[in-house]
C-alpha cells in the first residue's frame, strides 16, 4: 500500500509540473467553478454548464487573489442568471460570459476592470449593467445581441467604443455619450432599431449631436484600430426609431456613414448639405418611406446598398460627379433613371432587383455599363444604348423579360443584343436620340424646393443706412429632381438698406423660396454727433 501511495505521489507531482505549476480547485461553497492558480495569483478558467441562478465569484482562493476571468469561461452556461463580479477581478476575457442567454444581471464590486471583447455577446436577456467607473474601454462586440439590454450608463471615464460594441441592443431607447469618448468604432450602434436619439455631452471635443442625431470624425473602414480618425465630418448615426419625416443634414458634413438611417421607417426627405462627397455602405437601406434625397454636386461615390429596398424612392439623377454606385440601389422601388451628361459608367448590379424600374435615359457620355447593372429589372421596356458605350458587361439584361435595346447598327449595344439574344431595334439614322451628336437630350424644367445658406456674405456689420452687400454669399438650391447646386447670384433680399439699429433679419428668395440671415446695425460717429444735435435741437 505504501508503494502504491508513492508511485500516486510522484504521478500528480509530474502531471502538475507538466500543468505550468497550476491547479484546479473548486470555490468554498461553489463546486461549479475551476479556479486555476498560476504562481502567485489566480483565474476563474471554466464553470460547469448545468450551474444555475446566481454566482458569487470569489475573491481568493488560500489566501491567493483570483483577478481575472478567463476568454470562454462561462460560455454556454444558459441556466445562469446573475453574475456578482468582486473588486479583485481586474480582466474579464473575450467570450467569457457569451451565450449566457438567462444572465439577467452583473453586478462589479469594483471601479477598474477591462471588459475583452464580446464578453457578453448573446446574453440575450441581460438588462441589467452597471459597469466599472474607471473602465476606459467598451471593447468591441461586448454587448452584441443583447436584445433586453433597454438602458446603460456609460462611465465618464470611456474613451473608446468599441466596433459593433452594441449591435443588435434592439431594446436600448436612448444612448448618452460622456465628454471622455473620444474614439467610436464602426457601426458601434448598428441594429438598436428602438433609439429615438444620441446625446453627446457638450464638453466632447471630438463628438457631437444635433437633435439626436450622432456626429464625428470619420473612422476609416480599412484601419479600424486607428487612434486619431480622419478629421472628415461624418453623420454616424441617425436613430432609427426617430419619428421625425425630413431631416436636413448638418453643414460641413462631408460623409453620410455605414448604415447611418438604415431601418428608419419615418424619414420620408433627406436634405445633403453640398459638401457631402459620400454615402456609405447601406447608409439610407430599408428606410421604406424614403421618396426625397437630393445627390450634391460634390458626391463621388454612393455605396453598397446604400438605398437597398427603400420602396418608395422612385425617380433619380445621377449626377455626374459619381463615379461609383455599384449595388447602390439594390431591390429598391426606383420606376425612373435619368444619369446626368458627363457620367461615364453604369456601375455593377446598381439596379439589380428593382422591378418597377421603367425608364432610364443614358446619355452620350456613357463609355460603359458593369456587370448585371440591370439584373431582374423586369419592367423596364425600350433602353436606348448611345454608340458612345463600348463596354458591356455579363448580364446586364439578364432577368429583364420585357427590355428592348434600341442600338446604332454595328454599334457594341448591337452586338451585345445578338450575342446574348436580346431584344432590339436598330435606331434609323438621324433620329433624334442620345446618341445624335448634334442633339443634346431634353431634361423636364428643374424646380426649386428649397434654399439654404450655405456662406455668408464677406460683410455682416453694417452703419445705419448702408446699402446691404451679398458679396460672397453663397446660396445652396434643392430641386424637384433631387438635384442640387450652389449659386452666388439670381436671388434677391430684402431689405437692401439697413433700416433698423441693432440685428436686422434679411430675407433670401430664390424662385420662390426663401432663407434668412442676420447683419448687425450701428451708428458712425458722425451720425451719433448728427442725433445728439438734433436731440439738443428739439429739447431747446
Amino acid at each position: 500500500m505504501k508503494k502504491i501511495a508513492k508511485i500516486t505521489s510522484i504521478l500528480l507531482a509530474v502531471l502538475f509540473a507538466f500543468s505550468g505549476f497550476s491547479m484546479s480547485v473548486y470555490a468554498a461553497g461553489e463546486d461549479a467553478l475551476t479556479i486555476t492558480v498560476y504562481d502567485d495569483v489566480a483565474a476563474v478558467t471554466s464553470c460547469r454548464q448545468t450551474v444555475s441562478g446566481v454566482i458569487d465569484i470569489p475573491s481568493e482562493k488560500n489566501g491567493i487573489p483570483v483577478i481575472m476571468i478567463s476568454n470562454f469561461a462561462f460560455e454556454n452556461c444558459n441556466k445562469i442568471t446573475q453574475i456578482n463580479i468582486p473588486s479583485s477581478i481586474t480582466k474579464i476575457g473575450s467570450n467569457a460570459f457569451e451565450s449566457c442567454t438567462s444572465l439577467e444581471k452583473v453586478v462589479f464590486a469594483g471601479t477598474n476592470c477591462d471588459i475583452g471583447d464580446s464578453a457578453f455577446k448573446y446574453c440575450s436577456s441581460l438588462s441589467a449593467v452597471t459597469l466599472p467607473s474607471g473602465l476606459k474601454k467598451i471593447s468591441d462586440e461586448v454587448f452584441y445581441g443583447c436584445t433586453s439590454l433597454a438602458s446603460l450608463k456609460i462611465p465618464e471615464s470611456v474613451e473608446v467604443i468599441g466596433k459593433e460594441a452594441f449591435r443588435i441592443c434592439s431594446a436600448l431607447t436612448q444612448v448618452n455619450i460622456p465628454a471622455s469618448v473620444n474614439v467610436i468604432k464602426k457601426n458601434a450602434f448598428l441594429g438598436c432599431s428602438s433609439v429615438t436619439e444620441y446625446n453627446v455631452a457638450e464638453n466632447n471635443k471630438i463628438y457631437s449631436s444635433d437633435s439626436g442625431v450622432l456626429y464625428g470624425p470619420y473612422q476609416s473602414i480599412y484601419d479600424e484600430d486607428v487612434a486619431s480618425p480622419v478629421t472628415d465630418k461624418t453623420l454616424i448615426q441617425y436613430p432609427a426609431k426617430k419619428s421625425d419625416t425630413s431631416y436636413a443634414v448638418q453643414t460641413g458634413t462631408v460623409v453620410v456613414g455605414d448604415y447611418a438611417f438604415s431601418g428608419n421607417k419615418n424619414i420620408v426627405t433627406a436634405v445633403l448639405p453640398a459638401g457631402v462627397k459620400k454615402i456609405d455602405n447601406y447608409a439610407f437601406s430599408e428606410c421604406a418611406a424614403l421618396s426625397q434625397v437630393n445627390f450634391p454636386s460634390a458626391l463621388t461615390k454612393i455605396g453598397s446598398q446604400a438605398f437597398s429596398r427603400c420602396a418608395s424612392l422612385k425617380n433619380l439623377t445621377i449626377p455626374a460627379s459619381v463615379t461609383d454606385f455599384e449595388s447602390a440601389f439594390y431591390m429598391s422601388g426606383v420606376t425612373n433613371v435619368v444619369f446626368a451628361n458627363g457620367v461615364e459608367t453604369v456601375s455593377a448590379k446598381a439596379f439589380e432587383g428593382c422591378t418597377e424600374l421603367s425608364g432610364v435615359s443614358i446619355p452620350s457620355s456613357v463609355k460603359s455599363i458593369e456587370l448585371g447593372a440591370f439584373y431582374g429589372c423586369t419592367s423596364l421596356g425600350n433602353v436606348e444604348i448611345p454608340a458612345t458605350v463600348t463596354s458591356i458587361g455579363k448580364n446586364v439584361f439578364a432577368g429583364c423579360t420585357n427590355v428592348k435595346l434600341v442600338v446604332e447598327k454595328d454599334s457594341a449595344a448591337h452586338t451585345y443584343a445578338v450575342d446574348n439574344d436580346i431584344a432590339y431595334e436598330i435606331k434609323k439614322e438621324g433620329e433624334p436620340g442620345t446618341t445624335d451628336p448634334t442633339t443634346k437630350p431634353s431634361e423636364p424644367k428643374k424646380k426649386a424646393v428649397s434654399i439654404s445658406i450655405d456662406k455668408l456674405p464677406d460683410k455682416t456689420s453694417y452703419y445705419y443706412k448702408d446699402t446691404v452687400s451679398t458679396s460672397g454669399m453663397l446660396v445652396e438650391v434643392i430641386y424637384s429632381d433631387n438635384t442640387s447646386e450652389i449659386i452666388d447670384s439670381g436671388f434677391k433680399i430684402s431689405p437692401s438698406v439697413c433700416s433698423e439699429r441693432g440685428v436686422q433679419t434679411v430675407k433670401v428668395e430664390y424662385e420662390g423660396c426663401s432663407d434668412n440671415f442676420q447683419i448687425s446695425v450701428s451708428f458712425a460717429w458722425w451720425q451719433w454727433v448728427i442725433w445728439i444735435v438734433l436731440l439738443g435741437f428739439l429739447w431747446y
